[in-house]
């Protein structure tokens, strides 16, 4: 493996007590539901876009990680592609004055990891969904907290941690190709 590859952790840096900490967004009861992200967890689409009505003009893409990876079994399962597959790791902040979303995608290696290798600060989104085929599939939910590495790696540039974070992860289609997608809503977007 060279200097630029690493592995992502058994579950992509995102610690989870089995695949049960993940549910599908449907799955939560109204009662366990945060009221103000929850409508941006289950957001199917165009995150980028509905950030710019709450940013405006300030809107930017702030790159945290690129770097090639290999796929746990958890991830290379979501992706329908088997553990080990080499992939690429793109990280980034999608924020407006503050960082509002940590986005964390996955892509194995093929016309995916290419997009991701040519965007720049250019927004996934942007790509994306200028594509007729998109297609987002089931949205995930759950709530981070300080344990999880997906929590840290969130945080990590942040001024001020939060006590807890909420998440949603997804697998996008265009054209025949799947990234898998970790979101942590940031304080910003929960207000």
């Amino acid at each position: 493996m060279g200097e630029s590859e690493h592995v992502v952790s058994n579950q992509a840096g995102v610690d989870v007590a089995g695949d049960s900490a993940w549910r599908a967004a449907s799955a939560w009861p109204e009662t366990q539901r945060p009221s103000a992200p929850w409508s941006w967890l289950c957001h199917s689409g165009s995150l980028t876009q509905k950030l710019r009505s709450v940013a405006g003009a300030s809107f930017h893409v702030e790159v945290l990680t690129e770097t090639g990876v290999t796929l746990n079994i958890e991830d290379a399962g979501l992706l329908g592609v088997a553990p080990g597959t080499p992939a690429r790791l793109r990280e980034v902040y999608l924020s407006g004055a503050k960082p509002l979303v940590f986005g964390r995608t996955l892509a194995p290696i093929g016309a995916a990891a290419d997009w991701l290798t040519q965007l720049g600060a250019q927004p996934l989104g942007d790509r994306v969904f200028a594509e007729a085929s998109a297609v987002r599939g089931a949205i995930d939910v759950r709530q981070l907290n300080a344990d999880d590495a997906f929590y840290r790696d969130a945080v990590r540039g942040l001024a001020e941690a939060p006590a807890s974070l909420w998440a949603r992860r997804s697998v996008l289609n265009v054209q025949g190709a799947r990234l898998l997608i970790y979101e942590a809503f940031l304080p910003g977007v929960n207000q």
